[in-house]
C-alpha cells in the first residue's frame, strides 16, 4: 500500500487530541490510521504498558474494519505465539513487519502458525506500529497484509517519526490530572502565538535561550501546516518535532474570541537507569533500548544527532564500556537497581 506522509500528518493530529477520553482517542487513532495500513483486513489499534522482563499488558484495544471471523481469533492468535517472539514488536519497532520480525521472506509463507491461523483469510503477513517510551507505556496499530512484505526505509523512517508523537501523546496523556477534561486553559511553562512571539513564560522558559527555542519550535509547526504539508510532506513531518529540548511538547490552545495560542507543556520522558548517568543521558539510553536509532532518538527529543552521540559517549565512559551493544547491557543492570545506583 502506497504511504503518502501527508495524510500521517492525520494521525500526528490525532494523537495530540490529549483532553479525549481514553476510549475516545483510542477510536480517533485507529480511524486517522486506518487508510495507511487496512489491505482488507481492517486495522487494531491498541494501548499497552510494558515492564521491564515482562510481557505487554494491553491495557485497551480498538478494532476497526476487521472481519468478523478474523477478530473472534485476534487475540487468541498473539496468544498463543512463543513468548519470545510476542516481545519482538515491542523491542524492534516502531515499525517492522511479522516476517521481517521472524528473519524471513517467502520461507515466511510456511511459518506454522500463520499457516493454522490466518492463511485462509489471505492474510500472510502483517505490520506492526509500536510506539513506546521508556516507562514502559505505549500505543500501537496492527493490520494484516496479503504478501510477504519488508517494511520499505521510507516507511520505518516515516513511521517512526509518526510514532514519537505518539508515545509522546501518551506521556502528555498520563501526566494530566484527569482525563476527557478539557486542559486547555492551562498555561504551561509558556505560552506564544503563531508567528512565535511569547505572551508568557515561567521557569525555565523564561530563560532566553529557551524562548529563542519555542520561538523556532512554534515557526517550524506552523510551517509543517502550511503548504508545506502538501509541497513537501516528508519534510513537513520532519519540522513537526516531537519535544522541544527534550522538555516541553507544543500544544494549541483556543480562547473564547478564537484566538489560537501554542502553550509549551513539560513532557520529559521517564528517564530510570544508573543513578550514575544524568536525565539526558538515561533519556537517550531508554529509546536506544528500545532498538531506536541516533536519528529517530534525536527527532523525538527535538536535539541534534551530535548530541546524541556526545551523550552516548558520555555514558559509556562512566559506566566502563566501549561498545552500544556493552553499554545496554550496562544501562540494563542497572535498570532495577533499588537504590538507583550503578551495580558492581
Amino acid at each position: 500500500m502506497a504511504l503518502r506522509a501527508t495524510d500521517l500528518m492525520d494521525v500526528v493530529d490525532a494523537a495530540y487530541k490529549v483532553d479525549l477520553p481514553d476510549a475516545e482517542w483510542l477510536r480517533e487513532l485507529a480511524h486517522a490510521a486506518r487508510p495507511h495500513l487496512d489491505c482488507g483486513f481492517g486495522v487494531a489499534a491498541f494501548e499497552y504498558y510494558k515492564a521491564e522482563g515482562v510481557q505487554p499488558r494491553i491495557v485497551q484495544r480498538c478494532d476497526l474494519g476487521i472481519p468478523e471471523d478474523l477478530e473472534a481469533i485476534y487475540s487468541t492468535v498473539f496468544a498463543t505465539m512463543d513468548p519470545a517472539i510476542r516481545l519482538r514488536p515491542f523491542r524492534l519497532g516502531p515499525c517492522i513487519t511479522g516476517s521481517e520480525l521472524m528473519g524471513m521472506r517467502e520461507e515466511f509463507r510456511e511459518e506454522p502458525h500463520m499457516k493454522k491461523f490466518v492463511q485462509h483469510f489471505g492474510m500472510y503477513d502483517s505490520i506492526w506500529i509500536t510506539a513506546a517510551e521508556p516507562s514502559g507505556r505505549g500505543v500501537g496499530f496492527h493490520a494484516g497484509r496479503p504478501e510477504v512484505k519488508w517494511a520499505s526505509p521510507a516507511e520505518k523512517k516515516r513511521w517512526g517519526r509518526v510514532a514519537a508523537h505518539l508515545s509522546t501523546a501518551v506521556r502528555l496523556r498520563h501526566a494530566l490530572p484527569t482525563r476527557g477534561t478539557n486542559h486547555g486553559s492551562e498555561v504551561g511553562e509558556a505560552v506564544l502565538d503563531p508567528k512565535g512571539r511569547v505572551h508568557d513564560a515561567s521557569g525555565a522558559a523564561r530563560a532566553p535561550a529557551a524562548r529563542e527555542l519555542l520561538r523556532r519550535a512554534v515557526l517550524a509547526l506552523e510551517e509543517s501546516r502550511g503548504a508545506l504539508r502538501d509541497t513537501d510532506p516528508d519534510a513537513s513531518l520532519e519540522a513537526r518535532k516531537a519535544l522541544v529540548s527534550a522538555r516541553w511538547s507544543l500544544l494549541d490552545r483556543v480562547e473564547l474570541d478564537g484566538k489560537r495560542y501554542i502553550v509549551a507543556r513539560e513532557n520529559p520522558p521517564g528517564a530510570p537507569g544508573p543513578a550514575a548517568l544524568s536525565a539526558r543521558e538515561r533519556q537517550v539510553l531508554g529509546f536506544a533500548k528500545l532498538g531506536h536509532h541516533n536519528k529517530l532518538i534525536a527527532y523525538e527529543l527535538g536535539i541534534a544527532s551530535s548530541t546524541v552521540r556526545v551523550l552516548l559517549a558520555r555514558a559509556a565512559a562512566k559506566l566502563g564500556v566501549r561498545s552500544r551493544r556493552e553499554l545496554l547491557r550496562a544501562f540494563d543492570d542497572g535498570w532495577g537497581s533499588p537504590s538507583g545506583t550503578t551495580p558492581k
